[in-house]
């Protein structure tokens, strides 16, 4: 299981069927047609995932120098702004996934061990979004300011652990239209 792990993990959390919930999944699916270096992994930890994904590694002797996780979070900003925090800066029971599991416990015991950063974007809109099975549309989820936030998150993330961005645009297109990477400025808190 040592090579589920890098020194780099970006972990996106959330759903996409709740609307700006899909926020850290669609970050992850641009960093994904970016050219990383092997010391970077990227996951979509999706619903549940983020529980059991940050309760693992407080109990693995992962060889993780930085976490960088993407979610929405409400800090009262305008929809679509980023906001960087780390989680002292959580308020308790700020911070839970779809289950009600508690995330800053886990994250607490892993701030010991490895840097972590949560780069927060502020939703507009979490309720059920009007996806169809039929869609093969993957710009379904997020509403306009959080869609314009992803290229600026991508931005931060590869910034927040050193990679130089030139070093990672591919010819690839996201599935928002614009080459992985465009940006349309976001403000950052």
């Amino acid at each position: 299981m040592s090579d589920w792990y890098a020194e780099f993990m970006i972990i996106g959390c959330g759903n996409p069927l709740q609307t700006d919930d899909g926020f850290g999944p669609a970050v992850i699916a641009d960093m994904k047609k970016l050219t990383l270096p092997e010391n970077v992994k990227l996951i979509d930890a999706g619903l549940a995932g983020p529980h059991y994904l940050f309760t693992l590694m407080a109990q693995s002797n992962a060889p993780v120098k930085r976490v960088v996780i993407l979610d929405i979070l409400d800090f009262g900003g305008d929809p679509g702004q980023i906001t960087r925090i780390t989680p002292d800066l959580l308020p308790p029971g700020s911070y839970t996934d779809p289950h009600s599991w508690g995330l800053k416990e886990p994250l607490q015991v892993l701030k010991h061990r490895m840097d972590i950063v949560i780069f927060g974007c502020q939703p507009q809109n979490t309720e059920i979004s009007q996806i169809t099975n039929e869609s093969q549309d993957s710009d379904y989820w997020v509403t306009e300011p959080v869609k314009k936030a992803i290229p600026r998150a991508v931005h931060l993330v590869l910034d927040e652990i050193g990679v130089d961005y030139g070093t990672t645009v591919g010819s690839q297109e996201t599935h928002y239209g614009r080459r992985a990477g465009d940006t349309e400025v976001t403000t950052e808190t």
